[in-house]
């Protein structure tokens, strides 16, 4: 675990990824949700949400800082890859 830090560790279909919009378009934001297994990348009904204490929520006021994390996300997916040219590796954390 990474001590002091909280962690959602992504790549079992456990962890639901909802998107959300304010009705006047402020605001907007990702909800993570813990819900047991399901397939990654699947979709359920946003009707049925239903919003829990322990949600964790990325939220936004500006669609800039949406595409800094998807460019983050992307280089990330690279480095996975094996593309490790912009990799930092100074900071250590066990996760």
């Amino acid at each position: 675990m990474i001590e002091g830090k909280a962690k959602m560790e992504f790549g079992t279909g456990d962890i639901l990824i909802t998107p959300m919009v304010k009705e006047d378009l402020s605001k907007g934001c990702v909800v993570l949700q813990n819900k047991g297994t399901h397939k990654i990348g699947e979709y359920t009904d946003s009707k049925d949400f239903v919003g829990e204490d322990e949600d964790t929520i990325i939220a936004f006021t500006k669609i800039d800082s949406i595409d800094v994390l998807i460019e983050r996300l992307t280089v990330l997916k690279k480095m996975m890859l094996g593309d490790v040219e912009q990799c930092s590796l100074s900071v250590k954390y066990d996760y």
